[in-house]
């Protein structure tokens, strides 16, 4: 079984901007997703810095240095489950994206997506979609992340906001 910490829409010009429990979870992590929008190189730098195994790719608000290091999706295997990320920035309501991500990688296990900056924990069919919302905390909106665990029998995702992570350490 694995776990990877999946944060994304990140928003700061250094790691050390992230929430601290956002920063201790990466540290202790083995397996790090970032869905885009990380806005400056030296998150993305640090993370690969900090990770035994990271996955990332770029958001709409993401400079030409991380565009050119990066890829707008992945798809990656993971304990025999085919695992996609995507930042969906091509535009439209967020209403129904989840199902449109459906549509579009209809052989994938999750999809691990970010650009709406809401939260979603949602099977539609055999596929688990997971968004671990923003990394940082906005009026009235929270930092927050997810965590995904995979195995050939289980595949599970759970929401945690800076509240619930700043025990964890």
């Amino acid at each position: 079984m694995t776990q990877v910490l999946v944060i994304s829409d990140t928003h700061v010009k250094a790691f050390s901007e992230l929430p601290e429990g956002i920063q201790r979870a990466v540290r202790g992590a083995e397996w790090v997703v970032h869905c885009g929008d990380f806005t400056s190189v030296g998150v993305l730098e640090e993370l690969r810095r900090l990770t035994p195994h990271f996955v990332g790719v770029f958001g709409n608000a993401d400079p030409s240095n991380i565009r050119q290091q990066l890829s707008h999706q992945v798809t990656f295997e993971l304990e025999e489950r085919k695992i996609v990320v995507v930042h969906p920035h091509w535009g439209g309501h967020p209403d129904g994206l989840e199902k449109e991500l459906a549509l579009r990688f209809p052989d994938a296990d999750v999809i691990l997506f970010g650009h709406t900056h809401e939260t979603c924990n949602l099977k539609l069919k055999d596929t688990l979609l997971l968004n671990p919302g923003q990394g940082y905390a906005s009026f009235m909106i929270p930092a927050s992340m997810a965590v995904l665990t995979v195995s050939q029998s289980k595949l599970s995702g759970e929401l945690l906001t800076l509240a619930d992570v700043e025990g964890v350490g």
